[in-house]
């Protein structure tokens, strides 16, 4: 009995071993093909998904900040300014950050404007309401022809409205460092700012005078788009403030 057990193991090992095999070389290249024809489809639109979400943090960041510093001016008394800040940014490749004008306009601030004088600068006195709102960091603001209020603010001298400026010294930092000889360096940065105004309007003029109806906006849009002087890319967000009323429009492509 034991003989004729033994007899028939190895056959019926041998019959389920057969049944075994690998794939072909020509079974892993039809699946490798698959998956590339699906990659193909899959990473241009996760990279669209992410895109469109971080200018949607970014234009959230930008409104909330406006429509915060005109409720504020509203609800205190008191003129808030608006101030849209410029700053290379240390992990950007081909930015100095020493230097701002070598960035972007990437970060917003709201600050209240007190009645104290400054003797420094022979202005109000204006205290930070919030701090410093970065944007996402592949968004920034367009200032080649979709930005009425950053084109016409830049050329103008302080305290011209949009008001070109450097911040002082009891202004607040930006949360960004980079390096100077091994020592941490708060990275400087400039701004071009308008007012909101205790009722509610600002102190810019009623007509632009770069933009062919006279409007005030300003548009986000991402890092690596093509930046022109009149198209927008695909992917944008617009802003526009009513000089007189202080209201706002929002524009973006699909909503």
């Amino acid at each position: 009995m034991s003989l004729h057990c033994q007899s028939r193991q190895p056959l019926h090992m041998k019959t389920f071993s057969s049944r075994i095999r690998g794939f072909s070389l020509i079974e892993l290249m039809v699946v490798m093909l698959i998956i590339g024809i699906i990659a193909a489809f899959v990473v241009p639109a996760t990279s669209n998904i992410l895109k469109g979400s971080q200018m949607t943090q970014g234009s959230q960041i930008l409104y909330d900040q406006i429509s915060l510093a005109r409720q504020y001016a509203l609800s205190k008394n008191h003129p808030v300014e608006v101030r849209f800040i410029r700053y290379s940014d240390p992990e950007t490749p081909g930015e100095d950050p020493g230097q701002a004008s070598t960035g972007y306009f990437r970060a917003v601030q709201i600050m209240e404007t007190l009645d104290a004088i400054d003797p420094q600068t022979g202005d109000f006195v204006r205290v930070a309401i919030d701090k410093p709102q970065l944007l996402p960091q592949s968004i920034v603001m367009n200032t080649t022809g979709l930005s009425t209020l950053l084109r016409e603010g830049l050329p103008q001298a302080f305290p011209s409205s949009p008001a070109h400026a450097t911040p002082s010294a009891k202004d607040p930092q930006l949360p960004k460092t980079y390096k100077v000889g091994g020592t941490n360096t708060q990275v400087p940065y400039d701004y071009v700012c308008f007012r909101f105004m205790p009722d509610g309007s600002t102190n810019l003029p009623p007509k632009s005078a770069t933009d062919a109806n006279g409007t005030w906006y300003v548009t986000l849009q991402n890092i690596n788009d093509p930046i022109t002087a009149t198209v927008p890319p695909n992917n944008f967000y617009t802003i526009q403030i009513d000089p007189v009323s202080g209201a706002m429009k929002q524009f973006r492509p699909g909503i």
